[in-house]
């Protein structure tokens, strides 16, 4: 049965702080040395109890954290998906989300007509549609930008980090593909293309890729 516009809007509501639930208990599992390099990483002022950091830019520091991870190791959230492994309804939904999102670069193409945007995943191709309260006030058509989102039953959701991008940007990540061979899938999977989109939207302007 399809729900309302206001039913979608109550599940999303739900969908969001249970992503906040889980994403803290990934970030509670982590050494706090590991954090503390993503955000130098990055290339945020720190002290010693990252006070120095706004939480708006600390979220950036810990989606790195939380989704990405060297070569060989587990991320964070995959942690936390095997040790909650029997979580109930819309946890579970979520934790799965979360475990299967991307990261990619999209393009608003308007209102669903429900709730929420029909996007364009400008690199990886296909359509999505994203619900977002914030993004769906302030993006009209033709928006671009990055961020990581993961589907929840019909739609998807963020992982609750985005950075504003414009078509000249996603031009020159496209032109990056198209004549350095790089598939878009392998790009996206990087961690060097996270923290490069992450740190153009902290205001650092870091050339396309982040290599």
């Amino acid at each position: 049965m399809a729900m309302s516009a206001e039913e979608i809007r109550d599940f999303y509501g739900r969908c969001a702080a249970a992503r906040q639930r889980l994403q803290e208990l990934a970030l509670r599992a982590l050494p706090r040395e590991k954090i503390r390099e993503q955000i130098q990483r990055l290339g945020l002022s720190l002290d010693e109890e990252m006070g120095q950091t706004s939480g708006e830019e600390l979220a950036y520091a810990f989606d790195l954290a939380i989704y990405t991870a060297p070569p060989g190791r587990s991320r964070a959230i995959d942690r936390v998906a095997r040790q909650h492994a029997r979580l109930p309804g819309e946890a579970a939904l979520v934790l799965n989300a979360l475990t299967r999102s991307w990261l990619s670069v999209f393009r608003v193409q308007d209102r669903h007509p429900e709730e929420g945007l029909l996007l364009e995943d400008a690199l990886l191709g296909g359509e999505v549609w994203l619900v977002d309260q914030n993004l769906a006030e302030t993006a009209p058509p033709g928006t671009v930008f990055a961020s990581r989102i993961g589907r929840v039953g019909g739609f998807a959701i963020t992982t609750g980090v985005m950075a504003p991008l414009d078509e000249a940007m996603l031009g020159g990540i496209q032109g990056m593909l198209r004549q350095g061979g790089v598939e878009a899938a392998a790009l996206v999977e990087d961690p060097r293309f996270a923290r490069a989109m992450w740190q153009r939207a902290l205001g650092f302007h870091p050339d396309q890729g982040g290599g």
